[in-house]
């Protein structure tokens, strides 16, 4: 199924899906941008969205703690124009290029996120062409020190596992693809339905790339939880421990919670005090 098809499935007008993919980065607020191609490089592409307190520790904590070789641009696909701003201020600080995106065909949900996923795709990383690419959400950091490249040495892409009973694919706010197997496979990050079963965002990648792999030859990420307060409410309660990074869940509160950006201020300072 194409790219444009899976967006038929969703009811939305082919043309302004077209448009949407056509815009060229040079015409969008941007700073910082790559001046030459990436080929020896992880570049992070970080996909934004309400929240500019997550993306100044994620900045922070990815230059700290990533050894590989790296670039990382932030996607904003916020709503809010006093958050854009904020994030494009912790862009400017943190020498990370920000991209302010357009007006997205989508109003919310997986489809607004994937999306901007498949447009990130086709003009930056199509562009830059870097050694991997890493899409990963905005609330998600890496607390210890991590060598992506080291894992993608012995397989074409790494991330969090998801299951869909005999379909499998990885979660897009923490999936990383060598050269090799992005140029050479369609990436098409839109949710769809399949026999009957229903995939998330990044689901469609399992036709055009995973169903070729054995998933038991290949390594992902542990998880595991923790609480960071009390309570068993995952998006407001917990964080999830995935591999050397932390995911706090619920970033862009699309899940009306009690605010927790101070008590993620403390956790993740500690970490990066550590």
């Amino acid at each position: 199924m194409s790219l444009i098809q899976n967006v038929n499935n969703l009811f939305l007008p082919k043309d302004r899906i077209v448009l949407f993919y056509k815009k060229k980065v040079e015409k969008l607020d941007c700073i910082n941008m790559p001046v030459g191609k990436l080929n020896d490089e992880l570049l992070f592409v970080t996909i934004s969205y309400n929240n500019a307190n997550v993306i100044k520790h994620q900045i922070r904590l990815i230059k700290k703690n990533i050894t590989d070789k790296h670039f990382h641009i932030v996607v904003d696909n916020s709503t809010n124009k006093e958050i854009r701003d904020q994030i494009k201020k912790h862009c400017m600080e943190g020498n990370v290029a920000y991209v302010s995106l357009h007006e997205n065909p989508f109003s919310t949900g997986s489809a607004s996120h994937a999306v901007v996923l498949n447009w990130a795709f086709r003009q930056l990383v199509l562009r830059y062409t870097p050694k991997i690419v890493g899409f990963i959400d905005h609330d998600i950091y890496p607390v210890k020190p991590h060598r992506i490249g080291q894992i993608l040495s012995n397989q074409p892409f790494y991330g969090l596992l998801q299951e869909r009973e005999d379909y499998w694919y990885l979660w897009p706010g923490f999936c990383f693809f060598t050269k090799k197997i992005y140029m050479n496979s369609s990436m098409d990050f839109m949710p769809r339905t399949s026999n009957g079963i229903g995939y998330d965002t990044g689901g469609a990648l399992y036709n055009s790339i995973y169903h070729s792999f054995e998933k038991s030859t290949l390594k992902f990420p542990a998880q595991t939880y923790e609480n960071i307060r009390e309570g068993e409410v995952f998006q407001s309660d917990k964080m999830e421990v995935i591999d050397n990074w932390v995911h706090s869940f619920n970033g862009s509160y699309w899940m009306e919670v009690k605010d927790k950006e101070e008590i993620l201020d403390k956790v993740l300072n500690d970490y990066y005090n550590s």
